[in-house]
């Protein structure tokens, strides 16, 4: 994630009076074509006709009575970061945070940093034991938090050009070192999550790259074709863009990123996902918002459907909806509804990362001497929960969407020996009866792969 600093800053009270959803805004997405392409991409790409087929333990068709069924995990993923697993000083926190997150999130980001994870040569903080770091947890915490949930972990991030977040101080400024260094990271990292860990930022902001900043030279390029040497060829490997790739769009396939994306993979670099961030942290550009000005539902599809053009997922990778003005979390549930609504509406889209779970636990200006925190993005209020753990309206849209509206729960009266249903891609408890004899099986109802299932009733 990029971290700004801003010379002034408005306080939430002296904001404008004009930040406030606007006319425009409201029209923009209540468009009958917007909504349309919305319901319609749902539909069409997020759900499935399935049939299930029931036979006995020798292969012959038998009739079961009726058939419920309850999902109870998406294909989709929904996530957030875990950068607060066993982060708070009250345990008590500590379990609230795990409750709320496993609550929402199949998915989970868990941090990669290199300043953190190897503050002194040699010396990595891979080990739950490992000494105490704000927002970095050590990933073997999150691998824990993350198996106990059944979550799909992320690691973030690789290799990243931040003098603040992600180039150790101790790092030789000599790219023929530095780049022997990185593999060496790189390696060090596979050797012991590349099998547990699936899915990976491998490089991150490249085309806002910090230019002051000493690098070696086509270390993007280097860093996929590293990642490719050592990691199990089942990873998958994203290249991760700020907030600016949105912007970006208008300037269709001559933009940066496209530019970066089309060279990359010319060059055979292993891209599995594009990835999107999506911060708000300009109070101009929260203005430009709510005013229907910026990030509309037209330059949304837009930039999605230009990073179509490579035929790779889209992850929405990193996402701050920012609470600023009196009004601030009516108006931050009420964009995120949209927004969701849209990027699980369009086909190439797989996963959805909110960032910060709890206000109060976004990146930091800085640390104190003493170990406390100076307040850096915190002032966007960008969480789904108050710092006291209480939900903020955004919280409960997502509820609402991600385990009510989009989960699929009904019965099924079976046709003979098969009962057939549409419903939303993922895992199901299925349960039904025969002779008397109840059924409780787990299925599998993937957006890839076989829409008709056997089950056997033995």
């Amino acid at each position: 994630m990029k971290q700004l600093v801003f010379a002034t800053c408005l306080t939430l009270s002296a904001l404008p009076l004009s930040a406030q959803l606007s006319d425009d805004y409201k029209n923009q997405w209540a468009s009958p074509a917007v909504q349309q392409r919305i319901a319609d991409g749902i539909r069409e790409n997020r759900m499935g006709a399935f049939t299930v087929r029931f036979t006995d333990k020798d292969g012959n068709p038998v009739s079961p009575g009726d058939v419920s069924l309850t999902q109870t995990r998406h294909d989709f993923y929904f996530g957030a970061n875990g950068f607060m697993v066993k982060g708070f000083k009250n345990p008590k926190e500590d379990a609230l945070y795990e409750e709320h997150f496993a609550r929402l999130f199949n998915f989970v980001t868990i941090p990669f940093y290199w300043p953190e994870l190897e503050p002194e040569p040699g010396k990595l903080r891979f080990g739950k034991d490992s000494p105490y770091s704000y927002r970095r947890p050590a990933p073997d915490l999150v691998m824990e938090f993350a198996r106990k949930h059944a979550i799909t972990p992320k690691g973030h991030t690789l290799v990243w050009d931040n003098p603040r977040w992600s180039i150790p101080t101790w790092l030789p400024k000599d790219e023929k070192i530095m780049e022997q260094k990185i593999s060496k990271r790189i390696e060090q990292i596979a050797q012991r999550y590349g099998h547990e860990i699936q899915i990976w930022d491998v490089v991150n902001e490249v085309t806002d790259r910090h230019a002051d900043v000493l690098m070696p030279k086509d270390f993007a390029f280097k860093a996929f074709k590293d990642s490719e040497r050592v990691f199990p060829n089942s990873n998958v490997f994203t290249l991760n863009f700020t907030t600016a790739i949105w912007k970006r769009s208008n300037k269709r396939e001559y933009s940066a990123d496209y530019l970066l994306t089309e060279s990359l993979l010319r060059r055979n670099a292993k891209i599995n996902a594009i990835g999107l961030q999506f911060h708000n942290f300009s109070e101009p550009e929260y203005e430009q918002i709510v005013k229907g000005k910026e990030m509309t539902p037209t330059t949304l599809f837009n930039t999605l459907d230009l990073y179509s053009d490579f035929n790779l997922p889209l992850h929405i990778t990193e996402i701050t909806v920012s609470a600023l003005s009196d009004k601030g979390p009516d108006y931050q549930a009420v964009m995120t509804e949209n927004y969701y609504k849209l990027w699980f509406s369009h086909p190439k889209v797989e996963a959805i990362i909110w960032w910060n779970l709890v206000d109060g636990t976004a990146a930091p200006a800085g640390i104190r001497a003493d170990g406390s925190v100076i307040p850096g993005e915190d002032k966007w209020k960008g969480g789904l929960l108050n710092r006291d753990f209480t939900k903020k309206p955004v919280y409960d849209v997502l509820d609402r969407l991600i385990n009510k509206e989009w989960r699929t729960n009904l019965t099924v009266k079976p046709t003979a020996n098969a009962a057939s249903y549409r419903g939303f891609y993922g895992t199901y408890k299925l349960v039904t009866q025969l002779k008397g004899k109840t059924y409780e099986k787990e299925i599998q109802c993937p957006k890839s792969g076989t829409r008709d299932i056997v089950v056997v009733l033995d």
